[in-house]
């Protein structure tokens, strides 16, 4: 039975895979496919998925993606508001420091109403769609010949991964199925297979190991449950409803059904027991790349100096491990680039500080082993990226905290530091790992904690604009945008990519989505990108047409300059799910007016305040004779907010755009002697 049960398994596996080899050809076109012409429930929808069809394999450490979506209307052949339209074929890109991925065997074609098959005979080409807040989406763009209402478009492709340097390493997808989508989808087949010889995690009937690993699930908002075929698992579906976006919501993994799979050791283990495993193994993986520490004592003692102040010593060591060049946060590198600019693999902290370069988490790693060098208690964290999925205690991979910070026990108090984030100032962590669980590492395992918040104070917008306004009602000046903390943080990683024209034209789109519709925008200058501590700091001209409105003899003017964002989640009386904002933040605003000649104020907003125990904001306007001053200060200091507190924050947020729409109205004659103050 030792011996035939293993042939029993592999005859499985063959089976399997060449069933999967067969379902990656083109799908016969039905007359149901032709036929199709709405949505049940959902008569407006401009596309749907026909099919879908998701295969990971970890044998080929590859994906295999099928999609076949019909249009259905004029809506989705004309472009939305990022210009994409269902023509326009996005496959998203992921970025895994040195993990290569790699798009294979793309094949797409669009089959028109009457049957007729145009094959896409284009190169896709790559493009970033969206970046804010440290979230960058990459594509690889194409676009589907001969699309028109009734068409069905359908396309293939594998994503495939390697790990150039690591060649004895298996490299395997993230194995998640991606189940719900923007369309409604008619049918779903989900295919997963792990490696050759390993089962899942069953009480039912046998596993089969692999290097003394199982594979594992976590089944998510999903009622109906994978089939294992022998060492496979399988999903079919049928009629999965689209999913809906909200403004302002949690990172949508939260919400979105799916299974995850992950391998983990053999047995069953409670999760606290199986969170200590993998927290011994990966202990004692990094204690051994930080044993490799040529010259690290060295270095901590030349960067310390003659300070003597501990928190001194410790700032002193994090800017010196910042210097290391941060490859995590450059653009990506094929195999034979690497080659070419010698960029080799580093074996331990050593080799970090030598060749002055390395990525992020190698970075932390020097930090902390410089840091003990110099005397300190100094821990690893692995902590979990709010900006994905928030942390689930049953998920027991290292996937899930796979992002390093360290912690230092500084005066007797824990500090948790982010040496390995490029721009990261001292004594800060970005907003993804703030508020979230890590696992504290030690030899015993290590214990989880919670990731400090960010607070409003460290996450600051300061805008100050000094503008005239003219008879006709054009406004013109003067725009200082000060970005301070977890913003200038942002903003700097956002554009690291991008010249001075690329910063130039995201920082004047930005100002423009604050401005009235119709504004004039031209960037001066800017200053700080380099730099940590200090503020990111960018000058602009501004012009903004028919900013007032005219009544006979009077202008209405808008006191406050600047349009209110957040509004965008309250526009529903109920929403669907909670309102997260990324983290806390400030906006404070000084807007000048100076009023036309002969204009004088016939009156100015009244003082707005709202409050709430987290939040605060203030609206004051005043006139000198000349100008209307107006102060505006906005203070949040909250992220997560469950479905009961929507109302509170609607009620609050209204307030805000009440107190931020306000008007003076400005009358041509008269004195202004009994004008000034609100």
């Amino acid at each position: 039975m030792r011996i035939l049960r293993p042939c029993l398994l592999v005859l499985c596996c063959c089976v399997s895979l060449t069933s999967f080899a067969q379902k990656e050809d083109w799908l016969p076109v039905t007359s149901q496919d032709l036929q199709y012409k709405e949505v049940p429930g959902n008569k407006g929808a401009s596309a749907v998925r026909l099919y879908h069809a998701q295969y990971i394999n970890d044998n080929t450490s590859s994906w295999f993606i099928y999609d076949r979506i019909k249009i259905l209307n004029d809506k989705a052949v004309n472009p939305d508001s990022r210009g994409k339209t269902y023509a326009d074929v996005e496959i998203p890109l992921f970025n895994f420091d040195d993990i290569v991925e790699t798009i294979t065997d793309l094949k797409a074609r669009t089959i028109k109403p009457d049957g007729t098959i145009v094959e896409f005979s284009g190169k896709p080409f790559e493009k970033v769609i969206f970046k804010s807040r440290g979230n960058k989406i990459s594509v690889k763009a194409f676009s589907m010949p001969e699309v028109s209402v009734g068409s069905i478009v359908e396309y293939k492709y594998r994503r495939t991964y390697s790990a150039p340097g690591y060649s004895m390493v298996k490299i395997f997808a993230p194995g998640e199925w991606d189940i719900q989508s923007e369309l409604h989808t008619v049918k779903e087949s989900l295919y997963y297979q792990p490696f050759d010889g390993t089962g899942f995690q069953s009480m039912s009937k046998p596993m089969f190991y692999f290097d003394g690993a199982v594979i594992s699930r976590v089944v998510l908002n999903l009622k109906e449950k994978p089939k294992d075929i022998g060492s496979a698992a399988q999903l079919d579906l049928s009629n999965v409803p689209a999913f809906e976006v909200e403004e302002y919501m949690p990172p949508e993994s939260n919400f979105k059904p799916s299974v995850i799979f992950f391998y983990n050791r053999r047995g069953s283990p409670s999760a606290d027991k199986e969170w200590q495993e993998i927290g011994k193994g990966q202990y004692e993986f990094f204690e051994k790349y930080m044993a490799n520490s040529r010259g690290v004592k060295e270095e901590a003692t030349k960067a310390v100096g003659g300070e003597t102040d501990s928190g001194l010593k410790l700032r002193k060591i994090y800017q010196r491990t910042q210097q290391v060049r941060n490859l995590t946060f450059e653009r990506f590198r094929t195999k034979d680039e690497r080659k070419q600019e010698n960029l080799l693999r580093n074996e331990g902290v050593g080799d970090v500080l030598a060749r002055g370069y390395g990525y992020n988490r190698e970075i932390t790693l020097l930090f902390v082993a410089m840091a003990r060098a110099a005397g300190f208690d100094a821990s690893i964290v692995q902590v979990s990226d709010r900006r994905e999925r928030f942390f689930a205690k049953e998920w027991t991979s290292v996937r899930q905290i796979d992002n390093l910070i360290a912690s230092v026990t500084l005066n007797g108090a824990d500090v948790y530091l982010e040496p390995g984030t490029r721009f990261c100032p001292y004594g800060f962590l970005r907003w993804n790992h703030t508020a979230t669980d890590g696992l504290k590492l030690d030899k015993r395992g290590g214990t989880f904690v919670k990731a400090p918040p960010v607070t409003y104070d460290k996450s600051v917008i300061r805008r100050t604009a000094q503008a005239t306004l003219e008879e006709n009602g054009t406004l013109k000046g003067n725009v200082s945008i000060e970005f301070k903390g977890a913003e200038a943080l942002e903003h700097r990683l956002d554009e690291l990519e991008s010249d001075d024209a690329g910063r130039k034209k995201d920082l004047e789109d930005e100002l423009k989505a604050w401005l009235p519709k119709g504004a004039i925008v031209k960037m001066d200058s800017s200053q700080g990108w380099e730099g940590t501590d200090e503020p990111l700091i960018a000058k602009f001209s501004v012009e903004v047409p028919d900013y007032a409105s005219t009544a006979g003899k009077r202008l209405l003017a808008p006191a406050c300059l600047f349009q209110l964002k957040q509004n965008q989640a309250f526009t529903h009386g109920q929403r669907k799910y909670p309102v997260y904002f990324p983290y806390p933040f400030t906006e404070a605003d000084s807007v000048s007016i100076q009023v036309p000649a002969g204009f004088t104020i016939e009156s100015v907003p009244q003082q707005m305040e709202a409050k709430l125990p987290y939040a605060r904001y203030n609206s004051m306007s005043q006139f000198d004779g000349l100008q209307l001053v107006t102060q505006r200060n906005l203070v949040f200091n909250g992220v997560y907010f469950p479905l009961e507190k929507y109302s509170e924050l609607k009620n609050f947020f209204g307030t805000v755009q009440t107190g931020d729409e306000q008007q003076a109205v400005l009358h041509a004659g008269g004195s202004t002697s009994a004008q000034k103050g609100n």
